[in-house]
């Protein structure tokens, strides 16, 4: 590796054989550093060399702009596991998930944007501070605590709404992090109190649509059922998940999961046609 001032330095081509950006795609970054600000270049020799760090840095600031996160750093972020974002994703024609953009082959989004729809999404601003309530409330309490106030006997309820969010459901005040290196959420005490006494409003949707518990093979009658059938009939040489994101799009409101519908797909292709008694 060439050193130039005790620095570590990059040719072109050091560029291209490390990251596999085209040679192409380099000489135009460089042609634009009067508006990317793409660093200076030190010639050696009749080549061009960009100093190792202040190339590296400038390259990953262009890959992660301020602002853009990756499912991976929403995940670390908010608590939610990698594969309920996917789920949020994949219901975006439903939901109104904002909307994502490649870069550096991965998707990203913009965090601003992200945390109000999620907060919209979770109705948390239904949920206000009191204007008047006793001290204690604002102290900060965790999942047992939390599962106490909702009278829950262990906290695998609170455990699981805080990686897979139902209606109403708060997002922590604070993470507090433990010896063992993972993170313990914490809520002020009067969000675990107004999450309780508003949850009893919100409707909720339990389990398969009525009549369908009972029926003679998994979802007859059920519209979704008949949704599948048609979708299939159009194109059988669709993946599963392409004929769910279809599907998200053309049912009706709440979206099912990802999950539900790879049961409906199945029971579609045993029973491709309505069958009688």
């Amino acid at each position: 590796m060439i050193t130039i001032d005790g620095r570590r330095v990059l040719s072109r081509r050091d560029i291209h054989q490390r990251h596999g950006y085209a040679l192409s795609t380099l000489e135009r970054w460089w042609a634009q550093r009067n508006t990317n600000g793409h660093p200076d270049a030190v010639r050696l020799h009749g080549t061009l060399y960009w100093y190792e760090d202040s190339w590296e840095a400038w390259d990953k600031k262009r890959r992660t702009p301020e602002g853009m996160l990756t499912r991976a750093e929403l995940a670390e972020k908010t608590g939610y596991t990698i594969r309920y974002l996917e789920q949020l994703w994949r219901e975006r024609n439903t939901n109104g998930h904002p909307p994502g953009t490649r870069i550096g082959g991965r998707l990203r989004w913009n965090a601003e944007v992200w945390d109000d729809w999620n907060r919209n999404r979770l109705q948390i601003d239904d949920v206000e501070q009191p204007a008047a309530h006793d001290a204690a409330d604002d102290d900060l309490i965790g999942p047992a605590e939390f599962s106490r106030i909702l009278g829950h006997a262990d906290t695998s309820t609170v455990s699981k709404a805080v990686k897979t969010p139902p209606p109403g459901w708060p997002e922590p005040d604070e993470w507090e992090d433990l010896p063992s290196g993972r993170k313990r959420p914490k809520w002020r005490r009067w969000r675990a109190l107004a999450y309780r006494d508003h949850r009893a409003d919100r409707p909720i949707r339990r389990g398969r649509r009525p009549g369908s518990r009972n029926a003679r093979y998994p979802y007859a009658g059920d519209p979704r059922l008949t949704l599948a059938r048609q979708l299939l009939a159009e194109r059988s040489d669709a993946t599963n998940a392409e004929l769910i994101d279809d599907l998200q799009r053309r049912s009706d409101p709440p979206p099912s999961s990802y999950s539900t519908w790879t049961k409906i797909l199945t029971s579609a292709r045993s029973h491709p046609q309505e069958e009688d008694d």
